[in-house]
């Protein structure tokens, strides 16, 4: 089973052609500004699915392999050999926005904040659209007790994201958990 899904996965990744993949791809613009209007649940849904699926194919075809690896690795919960290669992804393409998402990911379970951070930064520098990155900043700021940081994060999604599953929902339990500390 575990070959079969590596086999799709690497398959997925090399169907890409010659056109532009990861964050520079020129289809993003039209698929978020799809993001923006799109009311229908599952259209949404498809639309994220195009943008991760995007996202996920680095330009540069030598990382390629090792991000997919990674992948499966933090799949099966082999944190810490994901996180050393998503860190060979970043040294063969390090203008690769998702390879250090999912390093910033990995540093996150393994309780490395201050390293998922700064990922998370490099991340946003490549890629300033990217919704996950900006969950998971603020995931950590609301880990960190830093609510109002984390609900400022996350009116940054809105813009990008309006329609983010349980975001309107993660939004007002921000604002609650802050109206009740200065009570």
């Amino acid at each position: 089973m575990r070959n079969l899904f590596f086999t799709g996965l690497m398959l997925l990744l090399f169907s890409a052609g010659a056109a532009a993949a990861d964050q520079k791809s020129p289809m993003l613009a039209g698929l978020f500004k799809h993001l923006q209007i799109e009311t229908d649940p599952a259209t949404v849904a498809d639309t994220e699915r195009q943008i991760w699926r995007i996202w996920s194919l680095p330009d540069n075809r030598e990382a390629s392999i090792p991000f997919a690896q990674g992948v499966i690795s933090m799949n099966e919960g082999k944190l810490k050999q994901a996180r050393a290669l998503f860190s060979n992804v970043i040294e063969t393409a390090p203008e690769f926005a998702e390879g250090w998402n999912k390093r910033a990911t990995v540093a996150y379970y393994l309780g490395d904040l201050e390293a998922s951070v700064h990922d998370i930064r490099k991340t946003l520098s490549l890629e300033p659209r990217h919704f996950g990155a900006l969950s998971g900043l603020a995931l950590i700021y609301q880990d960190s007790g830093l609510e109002a940081q984390a609900l400022d994060v996350l009116n940054q999604v809105k813009e990008i994201y309006p329609g983010m599953p349980g975001l309107d929902e993660r939004m007002q339990e921000l604002r609650d958990i802050i109206a009740a500390k200065k009570t």
